[in-house]
């Protein structure tokens, strides 16, 4: 056993699997910079091919890469136990120790001797920052920080945990409204309804069993899935839509992951459709496996929501296996997950959604499903297929940071494309398929590509294209194609109406704006931060040609735009359509999920701030972060973060930031250019997302300005904003 000092300690977790072999351990924790010998294989191995990326020395890379405090790291071990799953809290210490000592082939569990009596139920996280005892500490049903018994404290952390706003009360613990009366001489047009799956919960591997899908007039217990009105079009008694199936594991004997439904308004559960499914046999050393049946409804291309519930599945013969009941948590009394409903048809959707979803919903693991969608009939199969992309894609996207910041001007193509060439590794080929299918549908235009996903790491913009759509631009995907992200992040409190939920299912495709505010960061030598004209310039120029509200980067300014009370002289001007933001922004290499912008005192101003601000509904402004290292996204405390999660969930409709350090005078003219051509002084202006592939285009391997390729973009990818006089 470790000591315990008595004092709690709050770290970030690295989440580990007890079934993972000793040698994949070492792999993630080197990922993280952390290792006892840097010649030691699996440190050596992840050291080696960043050297050979950098085209610098391995010691050189591994003095680059190490991580000076790895006590700012615990690791969150989860165990399957048939079904039931227990977490194991242990200082990182210890993990290394115990690896470092055993066979590479032996697992985890046996390394650390892990027992059912060791493990901790989990803590949820709370605002005072005090736990009883060590543990894993939650938030939603995820992992997201150790509880240690140490000597000193991570006041960070507990400061974090202390600002995070009040858990959301599910829907799924409201009773649900008794049906409207209705009358028979006037059909309805809008009906409430909730989703509904019917499934065992419990599937003999190699053995059929149905899944049927339909609506219910009131919630299923067991079925995550937000209540949804369904409307029929104006003239039309009926709903068309269809079922889409994503279930891990899995098998459907007729090939078939899809259903057409179409649902009478009138009568909306007297219509299903069916799925006939045989689960594969449990791969892990536990006798069951635990996933979830997840479905998509849409209409026209747009994914409108989803439901989910959870399922296990245990081996072809022999008796169901015993669940223990007195250590961990039962998989089936997990809380299921879903996304809201919207089944508003889109006129403006996208012509391809990707999607990456997590079914088995272990965050130790990087596997995921894709699957396709899009308006058009395309001969490209839709999916789903089984993703895996490695350990750990958090310290994947810090990495890549790192690496662009340390690559010389010559080098720097070849790096991007290296990273292009991986990004693109990771997903099947028919996603490029319907890529190059699509755009021969869309041609002469570009097709617009979104792209929902339930992790925030990966930048999927910098995707290398082997059959580029236009062969005159640079061939990665945010550069041939107008391209959105948008994180589809479901947790069990998502089953809140959808005009409530921040972000929405779907980015809005049009923004308003009457009113612009226009931040620059003026640094002087007191700051301690370098000076930025072109920053200063660039928001003197928007106040002259879009009549932007200018203001200093100061505590007072933020808070305005955070309160939707942007003020000119001494005028109330309400909620700003479109915020700017332009200065020095930072992030910590050792987590991802700290990214800070620089006031002009030189003060850090925290991501986390904009996860309270006051938009939403009506009011969903378009805000770009002109500052180094801010487009990444993250998490916080197990929820969609950094300054994209933090700004969608504050109720902004799209955000804009790099990836990396940029160029300030380049910077500044990708900006004017932005705005000049996104918000015009007469007539409409272009989409966004076109005007950024434009911009993207401009990067060139002769002469090369990684600046043209930092930013990313998390919105519609047809958004156009609305100027209002």
């Amino acid at each position: 056993m470790y000591p315990r000092a008595g004092v709690p300690m709050l770290v970030h977790a690295i989440l580990l699997d007890s079934a993972m072999p000793v040698s994949a351990v070492l792999s993630r924790l080197a990922r993280h910079g952390i290792w006892l010998d840097p010649k030691q294989p699996d440190a050596a191995e992840w050291i080696g091919q960043q050297a050979a990326l950098m085209e610098l020395p391995f010691d050189e890379v591994a003095a680059l890469l190490k991580e000076p405090n790895p006590n700012h790291y615990g690791a969150a071990i989860r165990r399957q136990w048939v079904a039931n799953v227990l977490w194991y809290a242990r200082p990182i210490a210890h993990v290394l120790d115990a690896c470092s000592h055993a066979n590479r082939d032996t697992r985890l569990i046996e390394a650390m001797g892990l027992h059912e009596y060791d493990s901790r139920p989990t803590q949820a996280l709370n605002r005072s920052g005090n736990y009883a005892g060590d543990g894993v500490v939650v938030h939603n049903n995820r992992p997201v920080a150790v509880n240690l018994q140490q000597s000193n404290t991570a006041p960070a952390f507990q400061q974090l945990s202390r600002q995070m706003p009040a858990p959301a009360v599910a829907e799924s613990t409201r009773s649900a409204a008794a049906p409207a009366t209705r009358s028979a001489a006037a059909p309805p047009t809008t009906v409430s309804v909730w989703p509904k799956m019917d499934a065992p919960t419990y599937a003999r591997a190699r053995v059929p069993f149905d899944l049927t899908v339909g609506f219910s007039l009131t919630q299923q217990q067991g079925v995550a899935g937000g209540r949804v009105n369904l409307t029929a079009a104006p003239g039309a008694d009926t709903v068309d839509l269809s079922v889409e199936l994503l279930a891990e594991g899995f098998e459907t004997p007729d090939g078939g992951w899809t259903r057409p439904m179409t649902v009478p308004v009138a009568d909306p559960a007297s219509v299903s459709v069916t799925f006939r499914l045989v689960a594969k046999p449990p791969a892990g050393p536990e006798p069951v496996r635990l996933t979830t049946l997840e479905v998509r409804f849409v209409i026209g291309g747009k994914v409108c929501g989803t439901a989910s519930r959870p399922i296990m599945v245990g081996p072809e013969t022999g008796d169901k296996p015993t669940t223990p009941e007195d250590k961990g948590s039962p998989w089936l009394g997990e809380a299921p997950t879903a996304t809201p409903m919207d089944m508003s048809p889109d006129p403006d959707a996208a012509d391809l959604t990707i999607e990456l979803a997590k079914p088995d919903r272990n965050p130790t693991t990087g596997d995921f499903v894709c699957r396709l969608y899009s308006r058009h009939q395309l001969t490209t199969p839709m999916g789903p297929w089984d993703v895996h992309l490695g350990q750990d894609v958090k310290t994947f996207a810090q990495q890549i940071i790192k690496t662009v910041r340390q690559s010389s001007k010559v080098l720097i193509t070849k790096y991007l494309r290296s990273v292009g060439s991986l990004v693109t590794e990771n997903l099947p080929q028919e996603v490029f398929d319907a890529i190059t299918e699509v755009a021969a549908k869309t041609a002469p235009n570009p097709p617009a590509i979104l792209f929902l996903s339930d992790e925030p790491f990966v930048p999927w913009e910098l995707a290398l294209l082997q059959t580029p759509v236009d062969k005159n631009r640079p061939p990665f995907l945010g550069a041939q194609t107008i391209f959105g992200r948008w994180f589809r992040e479901p947790s069990a409190a998502t089953t809140r109406q959808a005009q409530s939920q921040k972000p929405p299912s779907n980015p809005p495709s049009g923004i308003p704006v009457k009113h612009m505010a226009a931040i620059a960061g003026n640094y002087t030598p007191k700051s301690g931060l370098a000076a930025l004209p072109g920053a200063e310039e660039e928001v003197r120029k928007l106040k002259t040609s879009l009549n932007a509200v200018p203001m200093r980067a100061t505590p007072e300014a933020v808070l305005q735009v955070l309160e939707a009370r942007l003020e000119r002289e001494m005028d109330l001007l309400g909620p700003a359509g479109a915020v700017h933001y332009a200065g020095h922004g930072q992030f910590d290499a050792a987590d991802p999920d700290s990214s800070v912008l620089f006031l002009s005192d030189g003060t850090a101003l925290s991501s986390l701030l904009f996860r309270d601000a006051e938009y939403g509904g009506e009011h969903q402004p378009i805000i770009f972060f002109n500052a180094c290292m801010i487009g990444l996204g993250g998490e916080v405390l197990g929820d969609m973060g950094g300054f994209p999660g933090n700004c969608l969930r504050g109720g902004f409709g799209a955000v804009l930031g790099a990836l990396w350090e940029v160029d300030d005078t380049v910077a500044g003219d990708i900006a004017l250019e932005f705005w000049q051509r996104t918000l015009p002084a007469s007539g409409p202006g272009e989409p966004v997302a076109q005007v950024l592939r434009d911009l993207r285009g401009k990067y060139s391997p002769q002469q090369p300005v990684p600046t043209y390729l930092a930013y990313t973009y998390w919105g519609h990818p047809r958004l156009r904003l609305q100027r209002l006089n």
